[in-house]
Parts: structure tokens; sequence; C-alpha cells
């Protein structure tokens, strides 16, 4: 039986009241509403999970719907706001309607009689500029916490999420020796200058009182410098003498566990988390935010971190884990419904071979520093010399039966070499197995209601799964013209 494809488009309309459009490939009532049948071809789409390295995966893409705008009919489109909002496909066979995808508009263009929809992941939005705050540069010293426009003004204020270690607070008001380490909430737990470090004199109640008073000057303890003291008000740090050298501190965030993290991330930018709370067992994170980045690139780095991936769902929240081998499984595709099937590895290495060897960087600091003063232990000095510290895992009979079997490294910013170490493990006793990376073809009615990250089981004499083999689904493609869908499975 042939179905309809069904497009639902969200839009605010030339009064900017919100409406909800709805376009098929032909005629449909099935649930009441109008549907205009004006869709000439619903597109080609794909999306994927993301998980760093750990997954050979596109994480997404974007499609094209065409309407038939033959007789002016929908000329009205022009008028309308689409862009960045919720579209939704589905497929509908009979009474049963499929949910195919959920996206956002990015695109609308008229050509000739047609109408041209393009489509992107839910993701599209998160590709823009996390939100910030610049430094206004409008000091008159000696009072302000802006900076001037012949120093910092204009550039973005750094931010903490998480801990940071050894970071170079920006200088915001040179005459009273302020600085800032974050412009949100943060508690400064040390300063030091040229490694060593100062004493602290106690917090201010406010910023005015930040401005308003000094802490102790502070002696220099025998011969050698520094000695001055400093006190602290949010991500702020005042001086109470000029330093010797190079002023670095530590900070953490009023949340430092890798799913709390992301939740503040996504809050930041108008974003709504499912539960990640999950990722707060692998541990704490160091980010510390000096430029201007994108959302999802922050979540990437938080991902990859914990050895985790992240998706949008279809309700629009972000869902977020650690990196694990196929669930329960919630759909069975059988022989019969296999149009097409291909293996490309049976390892989750990148040269297809299973992984022997896992390297994590961790403990990350933000400045190393080689020019430190007399009094620095060589304990400190030798980890101020390097930006971060490393964990291994090693499989010593995944690399006999494997000689050539991959190594993987995983740029992470957890907190300490011990959480590394768990990472390292965790990732090696994941991918050191035989992992089959599958690529399936299949029809829309019989896969259609599968998202991203959730389990199938592939049940067919063909390459060996007779008895079946559960897979995660970390990629798939809908082609609407022959409404087929290509699953890229791994496990």
């Amino acid at each position: 039986m042939s179905g309809v494809w069904l497009l639902s488009l969200e839009a605010l309309d030339e009064k900017d009241v919100p409406v909800m459009l709805r376009f098929s490939t032909g005629q449909y009532h099935g649930d009441g509403q109008a549907w205009m049948p004006r869709i000439q071809q619903a597109g080609l789409y794909r999306a994927g999970l993301f998980a760093g390295d750990l997954l050979r995966v596109s994480r997404s893409g974007y499609g094209e719907t065409t309407l038939i705008n033959a007789d002016g009919a929908l000329n009205y489109l022009a008028g309308y706001a689409l862009d960045g909002r919720r579209a939704e496909l589905r497929y509908a066979t009979g009474s049963e309607v499929i949910d195919v995808l959920v996206g956002t508009v990015a695109r609308v263009s008229y050509q000739g009689r047609m109408i041209s929809l393009r489509l992107r992941d839910p993701i599209e939005t998160l590709q823009q500029p996390h939100p910030s705050t610049r430094y206004a540069g409008s000091n008159v010293l000696p009072d302000g916490l802006e900076g001037t426009d012949d120093d910092i003004g204009g550039t973005i204020k750094p931010r903490v999420y998480g801990q940071v270690r050894n970071a170079e607070p920006v200088q915001v008001n040179s005459a009273r020796l302020i600085y800032q380490v974050s412009d949100q909430d943060c508690r400064v737990s040390a300063v030091y200058d040229n490694g060593i470090p100062l004493a602290f004199d106690g917090d201010y109640s406010s910023t005015a009182e930040l401005q308003s008073t000094s802490p102790s000057q502070g002696q220099w303890s025998d011969w050698e410098p520094p000695a001055g003291k400093w006190r602290r008000y949010q991500g702020y740090i005042r001086l109470g003498s000029a330093p010797v050298g190079q002023i670095t501190c530590d900070a953490d965030a009023p949340v430092t566990n890798a799913g709390a993290v992301m939740a503040a991330v996504a809050t930041e930018a108008g974003a709504v988390t499912g539960d990640v709370s999950s990722l707060d067992a692998v541990g704490q994170l160091r980010l510390w935010v000096t430029d201007e980045v994108t959302t999802a690139d922050l979540l990437d780095r938080i991902a990859i971190s914990v050895g985790g991936y992240w998706r949008i769902d279809s309700s629009g929240k972000i869902q977020a884990g650690a990196l694990a081998a196929p669930d329960t499984p919630t759909l069975t595709l059988r022989d019969h419904q296999i149009i097409d099937i291909s293996r490309e590895a049976t390892g989750a290495g990148q040269n297809g071979l299973p992984v022997g060897h896992v390297l994590v960087e961790c403990d990350p600091i933000e400045r190393t520093q080689d020019s430190l003063a007399g009094g620095v232990s060589e304990a400190r000095r030798a980890r101020l010399s390097k930006a971060v510290r490393e964990a291994e895992a090693s499989d010593a009979s995944t690399l006999s039966r494997h000689p050539l079997a991959d190594d993987v490294q995983i740029a992470s910013r957890l907190a300490t070499r011990d959480q590394g170490k768990a990472l390292a493990s965790r990732i090696l006793s994941l991918l050191s197995p035989r992992r089959d990376i599958l690529t399936i073809t299949a029809r829309v009615q019989d896969a259609g209601g599968l998202v991203t990250g959730s389990t199938i089981r592939i049940v067919t004499p063909r390459l060996g799964y007779s008895s079946g083999r559960d897979l995660l689904v970390v990629g798939r493609e809908i082609d609407t013209s022959r409404n087929r869908q290509t699953l890229e499975l791994w496990g």
C-alpha cells in the first residue's frame, strides 16, 4: 500500500500570529485536519548521532521539500516567518502514521512554479554563537570593571563551566588591580603570582566594595617575592599589591559534574535537556571559554570529554549519555523486510579493526608556565609545564589477536587523572570486542519509528545473523521519493 507524506510547519503570519501549515503528497483526511496536497517531492534527509571519533558517522544533514505553486495560491508564504521553526515529516499508510523526522526550516526560496523548503536538523539552532557578554571598555579610571577601549573593550568576557585551573584572568581595572576569571558566579579558590600562592584576605559583598576596598598588601617572605594578598567577589579577584609576574588562578562554578555542566550550557542557549544526569557519574569537567564559540561546539566538547553522545529528540530536548553497547531492541527487522544490507567493518577503530589501546588527555590547565618563582616546588613546576596529563588502557589479548588494532585518543576535559583512567578503561572495554558496522535499507513503514540512539535487532541469514544481532542506530537517511530508509548501525 502506497502512503502519503505529511509535512507540518510552525510559522508566524504577517501579524506575528502563530499558525500551523499542513502539506501532503496526496489527499489525506485521517486526522480531521485540512492538509493541502501540494508536496511535489518530500526530499532526502539524514541525521546522525554525535560521539566524536568513537563513531564513524556524519551527524546531520539537510533535505529539501518542494511545494507546487503553479497557481500562486501559496504566494502568501512570502510574508510568513518559518526560519528556525519546527517542521515535522510523517508517513501515513492507512490508519497508521509514522513519525519520520523532526527538524527546523532553514530557508524558503521561490523558483518559478515551485516553492523550496530547505529543512535542517534541530541542531541548526544550536550552531549559532553561544550567548556571551563583551567588555564595554567604559572604565573611567580608577573606576569601572569593563576595561577601556585601549585594552579589552569589545572582547568576550571569560566564563567558567565546571572548573578551571591555572587560568590567566583578565585584568578589568589596571588602577585597582582587579581581574575577572568568569562573567558568571564562581568560587575562586587560589591565586598565584609566578606560581607562588598568594594569601587569601576574604570575600567582598558587592562590586561596590570590590572597587572601594583593597586587600592587605602583605609582605615578602625573606628574600623571595611575591607576597601580596587577594580577595574575591563572584568571578572577580582583587590584589593588594602589584604582581611580580604572571597572575593565574583556580576556580569552580556552582556545578562541576559533566551532566550538570551540559544542562547549564543548554539552558543558557534557551534549549531544554532531557535526563543527562548519567553523565555526572563520569566526573567533573574543566571548561573555560574565552572566545566566541557555538553552543553545539560546547556540547560536543562535553560529549567527547565523557566518551558520550548527544542528540535532539522529536520533542526538541537535548538527550545525552555515555556511549554504551546496544541495549534492549525496540524493533526487529527480519530478512524479508531488509532490502539491502552490507557490513563495512567488524571493528570500531578508524581502520575497521578492534581498538587495542585508549589514551585520554585529562586534568587540563589553561596556562603552562616555565618561568616561575624560585619557591615553586619541583612537583608543581613539572605539572605547570604540561597542558594536560594522560591516562591510558591497553588490551593485551586484542593486540595479540590484531597486531594492527587501532588506537583511540580522547581530548577530554575531565578534572582528574583517576577519572581519565576510568574513562580509558570503559572505552577500551566497549571498543576492543568485535563491533559490526552495517548499512541496511528498509521501507519507511518497516523502520520509520526509529531514532538515532535506539537499538534494533537484525535477523537474517545474510552476514551470519540468523540468530539475530542487536545494533545501535547511529545514523539514518530518509529517501522519500522511494519511501526507503537507510540505517547506519553499530554494535
